[in-house]
């Protein structure tokens, strides 16, 4: 399709006094914590709950780290011009664009499509003045917090196709390896691109993306060249299915680039289609991302799309396949504002066998609250991890200065996580400093999102997971203290993002979700 844009150490004998945050729970004064079934009344219990509309910034986004709504931007590598006659005010600052993009289509994305067109190098080496000019994009990323769904691509649709070999993609793919990898941090995703328009691997001049050898040779370097837990992405199942190299599949997800519910002659994401199951298996644990075509508000071509995608429908279809992300700049004059317009309700939802966060469609008294379908995609897209109860024992603490913790925690998003990440109890004092802090040996990829809305899966609430561990506390230490769930980037803890949790009862402290406050004192 053409793609021209109009666009803790020992305490001793010391006593622990707990006192829970929030309003999840009453003050100790007013009454005793429940004891937990199976548990020593010596465990403490501090149920947590969802985000109401009417909660501060009930209805605001909660980005997530790599997974939600995204935007899209274009850069020739040669001088970080856009090839797009209507992106000529897209900045070579990336954090420029941004703001630019955040203006135009609304705040609330954490992740943007990033091409960078390779046309003038297709058969040379890049040389380094092109390199630099990509990884300053890259760093105008950070400085906003966002991560690149990322592609390089020779063929634009609008310059020749250039005749670049499997050698020169592999050469290139050689060169861009050890900038991806200091930048990944920065990078949600690297799609597979390099062949055809677009990156879309069709069309390209010696047709490689039809020889099973050449997918796979280039497959192949592409999967070795990734950094650790970053995936790749192809545009369609059968071209998954040429890659002869079985072993890298695991690395390998999809991209839907004309989401249509099926509508569209290009759309082959349908329970028709043979590669379906496919979809359905990959979906569970690669990275999955999509686009609408644009609109004839955007664009003038013959594949424009103007009638409005249905919004449970489309929330159907994304949940089933376990969409991580989805760009808000294709169909932006059409669907995109049908969907801020219609109203979803919580039965509407469940009916649909869509996730239902708690409190999501209902305000502190109780009443329904509908939200809009755009809130809802935009909520829900990936994860969305809420707590559900946090347990510590302050018996165990005082006879061996060790707290035990228990954290019970749900994902209510269409997906799974699926970016390896540490799962940690911490414990904070009063200043917010962590004291003490242990992993739980967790993998929060397992914490599995409810049944998928178009298959006969359980369409019951999505299971609970539970992570345990024990915080050895600091010798010495008094006054109140705080335990506290971290989720940050394995690779990058202080450039990467942490989680925050879907919780209004859950303070968050410097990329810690804070669960309960316990008062140390001798």
């Amino acid at each position: 399709m053409e793609r021209r844009r109009l666009l803790t150490t020992a305490l001793g004998t010391a006593a622990l006094a707990a006192a829970p945050l929030g309003t999840a729970v009453a003050s100790p004064a007013a009454a005793a914590p429940a004891r937990p079934a199976g548990r020593a009344a010596s465990w403490h219990r501090v149920p947590h709950r969802g985000i109401r509309p009417d909660d501060p910034d009930g209805r605001a986004p909660l980005p997530g780290p790599r997974r939600g709504f995204r935007y899209e931007m274009s850069y020739n590598a040669r001088d970080l011009t856009s090839p797009w006659p209507n992106e000529q005010d897209h900045s070579p600052d990336a954090a420029k664009t941004l703001d630019l993009l955040e203006r135009e289509y609304g705040p609330g994305a954490n992740l943007t499509q990033l091409y960078f067109y390779l046309w003038d190098y297709a058969t040379s080496t890049i040389p380094q003045s092109a390199l630099d000019n990509i990884e300053s994009v890259f760093r105008g990323l950070r400085s906003k917090g966002y991560a690149a769904v990322l592609r390089f691509v020779y063929d634009d649709g609008v310059r020749e196709n250039r005749r670049y070999t499997v050698q020169d993609i592999q050469r290139h793919i050689g060169q861009l390896a050890p900038l991806v990898a200091r930048n990944s941090d920065v990078v949600a995703v690297w799609q597979a691109g390099f062949l055809g328009t677009w990156g879309e691997w069709h069309g390209s001049h010696y047709r490689h993306e039809t020889y099973p050898d050449a997918v796979t040779a280039i497959m192949t370097t592409l999967v070795e060249a990734l950094p650790p837990g970053v995936h790749t992405q192809v545009r369609y199942a059968e071209k998954r299915d040429m890659i002869t190299n079985r072993a890298i599949l695991d690395r390998v997800g999809f991209h839907n680039d004309y989401v249509t519910l099926g509508e569209g002659l290009w759309d082959y994401y349908v329970p028709d289609n043979p590669g379906w199951p496919t979809y359905l298996d990959v979906g569970r644990t690669q990275m999955v991302d999509g686009e609408m075509p644009w609109d004839k508000g955007q664009s003038s071509d013959p594949y424009a799309w103007s009638t409005v995608i249905p919004g449970i429908a489309a929330a159907r279809r994304l949940q089933t396949l376990r969409f991580d992300s989805l760009s808000i700049v294709h169909n932006a004059t059409v669907t995109v504002p049908g969907w801020k317009a219609a109203q979803l309700t919580g039965r509407q939802a469940a009916e649909a066998h869509l996730p239902v966060s708690d409190g999501y469609f209902e305000d502190r008294r109780g009443r329904a609250v509908a939200r809009s379908q755009f809130e809802y995609l935009r909520d829900h897209l990936g994860y969305r991890v809420e707590v559900r109860e946090v347990r510590y024992d302050l018996a165990a603490a005082r006879r061996g200065g060790r707290l035990p913790v228990e954290v019970d925690v749900v994902n209510r998003g269409f997906a799974p996580p699926k970016h390896p990440r540490p799962v940690r109890l911490v414990l904070l004092d009063a200043a917010g400093r962590t004291v003490a802090s242990a992993d739980t040996g967790a993998d929060w990829r397992d914490w599995q999102p409810q049944g998928r809305a178009e298959t006969d899966d359980d369409h019951g609430a999505p299971a609970t997971s539970t992570v345990r561990a024990e915080l050895v506390l600091p010798a010495g230490a008094r006054g109140p203290h705080r335990v506290g769930l971290a989720l940050p980037d394995p690779a990058f803890p202080a450039r990467g993002r942490a989680v925050r949790c879907a919780n209004a009862s859950v303070p968050w402290v410097d990329g810690v979700n804070v669960l309960a406050e316990v008062r140390l004192s001798r």
